[in-house]
């Protein structure tokens, strides 16, 4: 599990990327502001502020690996208290920075501090726009009252910023709210209503509309102060290279689960088999000629009824049927390395006897339901299905490696953190798969071996 401290625009895409890479993801943000944090199945999300006592209680508690700091660049504390949970537990500390987009050569006047910029904001006695958030508003209040300037703050329309704003005694009416970043035409509006002289900013990057401001300031003739960030000290200012830096210290969480598809991949399909014996030829389409699985099973009810098949003469069928040549040993070799789960679309109370001669495997599939001749009258569905699978291992923290053969496989395919594409019929093949086909168990293991 990776820690990633986040709150800015960057905190879903650098998320995703982690997931993506095999990292399972506790993304904590400080507040109960709504913030996309990435939907991947590997990520988790906990809001609240974290001293130091109580982020070295979650490391402990999650099973914390490492710390990703994507914090906003100007979260000193934050930042300090991160550093200082990593040194003291020994586990990496990586800080994501997204790079400045503020210089000398942009004429502005850069300030160190917010001391700096307020005083040099109330020197030129016109009005101040500030767009620096809450948490800093107070000298610009005190400067600008000493002054007699008046001073308007654009913060997030939250509780806590309405309290930082009335504690500093800026009116109500000198408060907007809104969330960014705002386009320049959005900028210039609130310039021109509040005729807003100087504009007073932080160096937070492209990502927090700095150079929309910048270019609506040049526009209505405004001045800007901008506070410099402070010194981050070895940040990584690319999303890539932050997964690549992670990885060369920390590798990402195994393949956990091999998930595999039944039918045609450890035994031959059981509606052939039993069309074969019962003599019954529509029964043998599968999901590979009919891809509409519920349109396919209401005809296989059917055709049941009529041809009088009941369970028990199902199950008398698949009792005779054996797993494919190899099948048996495959599996093995599977259950050595890793999990192995039979994700399926078969029915237990159908595929029951196959699954004994393999061993008994974990089996996640659908069940059946009876009349009260012992007819097949309808079926329960596994909620989620196949990808539904997929994502529940993946949500334990394992990387899932799965494979299948048919048109019903291949959204576990997509799912998957790996997937093999084993004997497609050439219907499958002809819809342009990216899966690239693999035809033997043996040609299987090699491509397994590496990941398992």
């Amino acid at each position: 599990m990776i820690l990633l401290l986040g709150g800015t625009s960057e905190t879903a895409p650098v998320a995703e990327a982690l997931a993506r890479a095999g990292y399972r993801v506790l993304v904590s943000t400080a507040t109960d502001i709504e913030l996309a944090v990435g939907s991947h199945p590997r990520i988790e999300h906990r809001r609240g502020r974290l001293n130091a006592e109580q982020m070295a209680g979650l490391v402990h508690e999650r099973g914390i690996r490492a710390i990703v700091d994507a914090t906003h660049p100007f979260a000193s504390a934050v930042r300090a208290t991160a550093q200082q949970v990593a040194e003291q537990l020994q586990i990496p500390y990586l800080n994501y920075a997204r790079p400045g987009s503020v210089g000398e050569a942009d004429g502005v006047c850069i300030a160190a501090n917010h001391e700096d910029a307020a005083r040099w904001a109330c020197k030129t006695g016109v009005p101040i726009l500030l767009t620096i958030g809450s948490r800093n508003v107070l000298p610009y209040a005190r400067e600008a009252r000493r002054a007699g300037i008046p001073l308007i703050a654009r913060v997030l329309d939250h509780p806590d910023s309405h309290t930082a704003c009335r504690e500093a005694g800026i009116p109500q009416e000198c408060v907007i709210t809104g969330r960014g970043p705002f386009s320049v035409e959005e900028n210039r509006r609130v310039i021109q209503k509040y005729k807003i002289g100087v504009l007073v900013t932080k160096d937070s990057g492209d990502a927090g509309g700095v150079p929309e401001k910048l270019e609506a300031a040049r526009r209505e003739g405004c001045s800007v102060i901008v506070v410099g960030r402070p010194e981050l000290g070895g940040g990584i200012d690319s999303v890539p290279d932050l997964v690549r830096k992670l990885e060369s210290r920390i590798s990402p969480a195994p393949y956990g689960v091999l998930a595999l598809d039944l039918e045609s991949v450890l035994v031959p399909e059981i509606w052939e088999t039993v069309a074969r014996i019962a003599g019954v030829p529509a029964l043998a389409l599968t999901t590979r000629d009919l891809p509409d699985y519920a349109a396919l099973m209401q005809q296989r009810i059917s055709l049941c009824r009529e041809h009088g098949l009941t369970l028990a003469r199902l199950r008398a069928i698949v009792a005779a049927m054996e797993p494919l040549p190899g099948a048996v040993a495959f599996l093995a070799w599977a259950q050595e390395r890793t999990r192995v789960a039979i994700v399926s679309d078969t029915f237990c109370e159908l595929a029951g006897p196959l699954l004994e001669k393999l061993g008994s495997p974990v089996l996640l599939c659908n069940a059946l339901t009876l009349d009260d001749r012992g007819f097949l009258a309808g079926s329960i569905l596994r909620e989620g299905g196949k990808p539904g699978a997929i994502a529940e291992f993946q949500r334990l923290g394992w990387r899932v490696a799965a494979v299948g053969d048919s048109f019903n496989d291949l959204a576990m395919l997509e799912a998957a953190d790996a997937a093999f594409l084993f004997q497609p019929a050439p219907r499958v093949l002809e819809t342009g798969v990216e899966f690239p086909p693999i035809w033997t168990l043996d040609q299987l293991k090699t491509a397994l071996a590496p990941i398992l």
